[in-house]
Parts: C-alpha cells; sequence; structure tokens
C-alpha cells in the first residue's frame, strides 16, 4: 500500500487513430472528460485521491511507433511515481500493447517490495495483444552488433585523448609526433572533425544496439501474481475479431505446383532465343572473321551453309532441352527451393499491414490475455454486451443511411464520400471497440479494481470477492498465465 496522503495517478493511454493533442477534452482518455469524470468520481467515493494523467503518442499503426510510446511512457511512469501513492495505467486498444510495453521496461512484478513497483495496476479495455520476437540469426546478429559497439566505445575514447594530447602539444607518452609529424594550424580541425565524425555514428550505433538488446532479451512468461494484467474485452471487439482472422487466414499466394507451372510460358521464350541465336551463330562467326575481329580461317561459305543447315535440322533438340533445362532450373527447383519461403515472406508483409509491422520483428499472436504477464481476463457478456452491440448497430445504420445516396447511385462521385466516411466520428462511435468507456458498468469495474488495488490488491479480505459481484452480472471471469 503506498502513502495515503499522496493522490493516485492514473494514466490513461488512447489507442490507434484516436491522439490528441491537448490534455484537456471529450475524448476518453482526456481530462475533463466523460469518463474521467465518472472514474474520479467513483474512486473518490471510496476514499481516494486521484489525478488523471493522459499519456499521448502518436497512435499510428506502427510497431517503432508503439515501441516508441513504450519508452517514452516507462520514462513518463519513472519520473511521476515519486508525486504519487501509486500509478494506475489504463490503456484502450494498441494502447494497452504499449503499456504492456513499458510494463517490460520497468521490470514489472520483479521487485521484492509491492510498494517499490512503478506501476500499481495495468488495465487494459479492447486490447488485441501482440506478441513479438526476433529469429535466432538476427538475435545473434544483434548480440555481435552490441558486442562490437561496446568494444569501440574505450577504443574510440582512447583514440579521441591521444588526438587531443597530440594536437595540444602534450604527447609525452603517445609519441604521436613520430607517426603524424608535428600539429600544423589546421591540425585542430582535422583531429576535431575525425572526434565528432566517428563519435555521432558511434552515438546512434550506441541507440541501434540497445534497442536491439532489449528485443532480444524480452522476459518471457512472467507469472508474479503481484503483477496481473487486468484485461476486459467484448467477445465482438472488431479489433480483436479483425486482428485475429487475419492472422488465421490460410493465405498461399504461390499453390503446391505453382511455380513449376508459372515457369512455362518464359520456358518457350527462353526456348526461342535459343534456337534464333544457336541458328544465326554462323552468320556472327563469318562476319567477325572477315572483320579480323577472330582467327577462323575455316568460317568460309562452305561452312557457313553446312553449319547452318545442320543447326535448322536440330533446331528442336535445342529447342527441348532448352526448354527442359529452364523449367528445371527455373520451375522445379523454384518450386522446392523458394516457393515456402515466398509464401511466408507475402503472408508476413500483407499479415504485417494490418499489424503495423515495419520492423525486422516478427509480430502476431493475437490474443486477449498479456504475452508478458498474468492476466486476469473479464469478457463483458449478459446485458451490457448486448447493449454494446446494439448501439453499434444503430450508429452504423445511421452511418449508412448518411452515405447511401453518395455511395451507391449510379453515375455519383463515389471518393470524396468514401474520404469524408473514412474521417466522420459517427464511423468511429459505430463501433463496439470504441464505447467502452460509455458503459457506467465498465467504468464502475475500473474503478473498483484500482480501488481493490489501492487497498491492498488480493492480499485484503473480500477484495477479489467484491470485483468479481461487481463483474458478474455483466462479464465471465478468467485468469490466465503469462507464455
Amino acid at each position: 500500500m503506498g502513502d495515503t496522503t499522496k493522490p493516485i495517478a492514473v494514466v490513461t493511454v488512447h489507442g490507434t487513430g484516436d491522439t490528441a493533442a491537448e490534455l484537456q477534452g471529450e475524448k476518453w482518455f482526456q481530462q475533463g472528460s466523460g469518463f474521467s469524470q465518472a472514474l474520479t468520481s467513483r474512486l473518490a467515493a471510496r476514499g481516494i485521491e486521484a489525478e488523471i494523467v493522459p499519456f499521448l503518442w502518436s497512435g499510428a499503426n506502427s510497431a517503432s511507433e508503439r515501441e516508441k510510446g513504450a519508452e517514452k511512457l516507462a520514462a513518463t511512469i519513472k519520473r511521476m511515481a515519486p508525486r504519487y501513492s501509486g500509478v494506475h495505467v489504463v490503456g484502450h486498444s494498441h494502447g494497452g500493447n504499449v503499456a504492456n510495453d513499458a510494463a517490460l521496461l520497468l521490470r514489472w512484478g520483479r521487485r521484492k517490495q509491492r510498494a517499490k513497483e512503478a506501476i500499481a495496476s495495468l488495465t487494459t479495455i479492447g486490447t488485441p495483444f501482440l506478441n513479438s520476437s526476433t529469429s535466432a540469426l538476427q538475435s545473434l546478429g544483434g548480440l555481435l552488433f552490441l558486442a562490437i559497439t561496446v568494444i569501440s566505445i574505450p577504443l574510440y575514447l582512447l583514440s579521441s585523448l591521444v588526438l587531443l594530447l597530440w594536437v595540444s602539444g602534450r604527447d609525452e607518452l603517445f609519441t604521436m609526433n613520430e607517426v603524424f609529424g608535428p600539429p600544423t594550424e589546421g591540425s585542430w580541425f582535422a583531429v576535431w572533425l575525425c572526434i565528432l565524425g566517428v563519435g555521432v555514428p558511434l552515438w546512434l550505433m550506441l541507440g541501434l544496439a540497445t534497442r536491439g538488446l532489449r528485443r532480444i532479451m524480452r522476459p518471457r512468461g512472467l507469472d508474479d501474481t503481484r503483477a496481473r494484467v487486468f484485461s476486459v474485452w467484448h467477445g465482438n471487439d472488431e479489433a480483436i475479431s479483425f486482428l485475429q482472422k487475419i492472422e488465421g487466414l490460410p493465405l498461399e499466394p504461390f499453390p503446391s505446383g505453382s511455380m513449376l507451372r508459372g515457369s512455362r510460358a518464359s520456358a518457350i521464350s527462353f526456348g526461342v532465343i535459343a534456337v534464333i541465336l544457336t541458328c544465326i551463330a554462323p552468320f556472327g562467326i563469318v562476319l567477325a572473321q572477315s572483320f579480323g575481329v577472330v582467327e577462323a580461317p575455316w568460317a568460309n561459305s562452305e561452312w557457313l551453309f553446312l553449319t547452318t543447315i545442320s543447326l535448322l535440322f536440330f533446331a528442336p533438340v535445342i529447342f527441348a532441352l532448352a526448354y527442359l533445362l529452364f523449367r528445371f532450373v527455373a520451375g522445379l527447383v523454384a518450386e522446392i527451393v523458394a516457393r515456402q519461403r515466398l509464401n511466408r515472406w507475402i503472408t508476413g508483409v500483407l499479415r504485417g499491414v494490418a499489424f503495423g509491422r515495419d520492423g525486422d520483428q516478427a509480430i502476431g499472436q493475437v490474443r486477449t490475455t498479456s504475452h508478458t504477464h498474468a492476466t486476469r481476463e473479464l469478457c463483458i457478456e449478459g446485458e451490457v454486451a448486448a447493449r454494446m452491440q446494439a448501439g453499434a448497430q444503430t450508429a452504423a445504420s445511421q452511418l449508412i443511411e448518411t452515405y447511401r445516396w453518395a455511395l451507391f447511385t449510379v453515375g455519383s462521385d463515389s471518393n470524396s464520400p468514401l474520404a469524408n466516411l473514412a474521417n466522420d466520428a459517427m464511423t468511429w462511435s459505430s463501433l463496439i471497440h470504441t464505447t467502452y468507456f460509455d458503459q457506467p458498468e465498465v467504468i464502475d469495474l475500473i474503478a473498483d479494481y484500482i480501488g481493490d488495488e489501492v487497498d491492498g490488491g488480493d492480499t485484503q479480505t473480500g477484495a477479489r470477492e467484491r470485483l468479481q459481484a461487481a463483474a458478474a452480472p455483466i462479464a465471465v471471469e478468467r485468469e490466465e498465465r503469462a507464455g
């Protein structure tokens, strides 16, 4: 339990496409929003003073942007934690992934004393948890790159010191004068150019190497019950369902035998070209001999006639050999060696568009529970789930009715309505995924969970039972370990 004389901080982390420029506003994560006011009121009723602290990141569907957001969030939490009795994080959609990765960076759940944790609790709403991994070859390359960088740092510092001593005339120990001679007027400029020219890339290397090390050394299966993610989601959440369907699609751009079949047209072209080049080759030799390019005294008109007739006679054999050679090399070998790799690569690209993959990490394994922490999971069902479903259907019907004429009337320009539809606020509000924070029961769940964590979590008698009772009318509770 933290210092009760201080307020708690509730850090709100928005999801993809839901960012804002200001801390104050009407969006759920902003100060002064309906959710923020309702949550602080419910916590105040339990005697808990809470401050809403929105965390704003780019909101782009990009793995690297989520990674940057997690690093910034971890630094923000670490900096603000001493000012509050506890920092409670609430993340929506991919904001939950940002918060989960920030918890990893802060080593949440690995301290012996709970009060010393930078994060007091982590709640995710409608988060499609993604896992990321690197191959063995990428991990080896990353470790070697880090080792080279670490070795380069002392060598760089020593070399810079030697150059500065030499150019300042204090080179009694290293005797650089014997190597470079005495310094001249332009030596200072050359030395600083060398130091900066190597130092700036080295600083870049260090940043990339340490980021790569964090990726490689990501902890797996942290089952500490003191660090459980509280995951709340709807069974028909569009974001979760969409990503799960994308990951489950049996994509096979190049089916079995396609490489071999596809090489037929190219093999025919290769055979035709081989026949043509072979048949005109004697003319080329005679022409080259006449200009003195090659020495071929036997390349006379009689040889030309006989050779050309022979090649024309064997043209079908030449074509068949070229055709079969191409089919074997470009077709059969590609079928055996390249087809599966191409399928995996193209499938990874297509799925990566949905997952926001923009680097060398493999992203996927969509789940409703954290891959790295034990998770307490609540799936919203019953009347609240039906209300959210009905609300989304009503909003979607109104949205379609608004744009029906412009989209489906013959002869109308559909480009402009489609652009308006994509940016219309009604589109955002017609999704179950975006309406969690409009439900009083969901706000009660979040407030009760945070309140119980403030009061000591599961160590307090009845805390777990109260949360189960609050969730009973609307949700089915499950608990899953990490891994």
